[in-house]
């Protein structure tokens, strides 16, 4: 372990030979350090299945002696136990664990078979499913689930439930493949996580345009400052990025007779809220405030997808033209990056959500829109003030994403079916439940209305069906 420091190079053979070492018979770790950032980081320079293979015939070798056997099984031991849901997702690599136990079984080897329990690994197929989990109620809370009376704290909890468990989703190798590829291709659980920041920013750009006057725009923006406000309190820096960039977004931001309506006190609010997730500094403000946070804390995950990217671009993976040596540096320090990361994932927020709440909300936020629709929707709230018909000025141009929630822009949200139509369903049961206030079984008018006017994705619904 001495031997190989963090800031030199070292081949793949001398760096599992070095884990293996890390260890005493007794599976004492003395320094983690480099067995953890190695078995977070191998899969840049080899497969996990040809890691596992290394180990096997490593263990398989004349010169193996039982000693080193042992210290073999306690890494793939604390391979298993940090690392579980590698196991439980690769079928291959698992099976070639179980051979090795199973080999060791056969050839006598029971102590040593007896450190590698494969079978005990927890199921993490939830991880690779893009619904959301419905949350456990340990007691449900009266409140009104219409958004225009929905308190902004609650407003802001619930928000915050529903991205944190979609960041949960996301895997280490989830980050590998966007970094090496330089987008989702084939990834839609960061897909999923984006769309839901771009979502959000949408959500609350329609629920301002769904308001007929200035007065009531304003109040709806207003009330998303206060959204933003609880956020930040919460330490949710993802979810105030998308208020404030659905907020300062040019459908918004030009309403001019709307914004004449929000305080000064509001504004200044705002202002400094825009302020704290610029990129200006490259993102300084954010990142002084986000090291200061203890217990819960969610980044915002486009800044540190940006840091890997920027890592690994401006180093190489192999310290040799040849590709035999591993560039250590930068291992190093893309570690230190997901590291952070895969550690916010295990302190979530204490948080009592509220099962109906979510049903509605996930159906506001999984319905789409282009970013053309929603400005030409604010055209028509405030129309652009007339021009003389000689002033020769030219049109003017298509609305570009914010500074904000630029890093997100070229994610396109995807309406997939049949994940609509989970939570459609899901939807239409927290209505009635909650809306058909005479208990009928029917929606009336009135109770439509009131549903269509806190939902701006629903306006597509003009009107009441046959059956009600």
């Amino acid at each position: 372990m001495e031997a190989i420091s963090l800031d030199q190079s070292a081949t793949v053979d001398e760096l599992v030979e070095a884990c293996i070492q890390a260890f005493d018979e007794t599976g004492t770790l003395k320094d983690p350090s480099l067995v953890r950032m190695f078995l977070m980081m191998h899969p840049w320079y080899l497969p996990s299945t040809d890691m596992a293979k290394k180990l096997l015939l490593k263990s398989q070798e004349e010169s193996c002696t039982a000693e080193l056997r042992t210290r073999i099984c306690h890494l793939v031991k604390y391979w298993i136990s940090e690392f579980p849901a590698e196991f439980n997702l690769n079928p291959e690599l698992a099976e070639q664990i179980k051979d090795l136990k199973d080999l060791l079984t056969t050839e006598g080897n029971e102590r040593q078979s007896q450190l590698i329990d494969i079978d005990s690994v927890p199921s993490y197929k939830w991880k690779r499913q893009v619904t959301q989990r419905q949350p456990s109620m340990s007691k449900k809370r009266k409140m009104s689930l219409l958004f225009d009376h929905l308190d902004s704290s609650e407003l802001a909890t619930h928000l915050t439930y529903l991205e944190y468990k979609s960041f949960c989703k996301i895997l280490f190798q989830d980050y590998h493949s966007f970094v090496m590829h330089g987008c989702t291709v084939d990834n839609p659980i960061l897909e999923r996580f984006i769309t839901l920041f771009n979502s959000v920013s949408q959500w609350i750009q329609l629920m301002v345009l769904s308001k007929p006057t200035a007065p009531q725009r304003a109040a709806v923006i207003s009330h998303f400052i206060r959204v933003a406000q609880k956020l930040l309190q919460l330490q949710n820096f993802n979810t105030l990025m998308a208020v404030v960039g659905g907020l300062s977004n040019s459908s918004i931001s030009r309403l001019k007779d709307t914004q004449s309506h929000i305080s000064n006190e509001t504004n200044k609010v705002f202002n400094s809220l825009i302020e704290l997730v610029t990129s200006c500094g490259n993102y300084s403000q954010y990142r002084r405030r986000f090291s200061d946070c203890t217990g819960f804390r969610f980044p915002i995950l486009g800044v540190h997808l940006k840091d890997l990217i920027a890592v690994h671009v401006a180093l190489s993976d192999w310290a040799d033209p040849g590709k035999s040596r591993v560039n250590l540096a930068k291992s190093q320090q893309l570690y230190v990056i997901l590291q952070e990361l895969a550690l916010i994932q295990t302190t979530p927020p204490s948080i009592d959500a509220n099962t109906d709440l979510l049903n509605l909300l996930t159906v506001s936020l999984d319905q789409y829109h282009t970013e053309e629709e929603i400005y030409q929707l604010s055209l028509q709230k405030e129309p652009r003030s007339a021009k003389p018909a000689n002033s020769g000025s030219a049109p003017a141009p298509a609305p570009k994403p914010s500074m904000i929630d630029e890093w997100a822009a070229s994610v396109k949200p995807k309406a997939d079916p049949a994940v609509i139509n989970k939570h459609i369903e899901k939807m239409v049961d927290s209505v009635f439940k909650n809306f058909d206030t005479d208990g009928d079984g029917h929606i009336s008018r009135e109770e439509f209305e009131i549903i269509r006017n806190n939902f701006p994705y629903l306006s597509k619904f003009g009107e009441l069906d046959k059956n009600q």
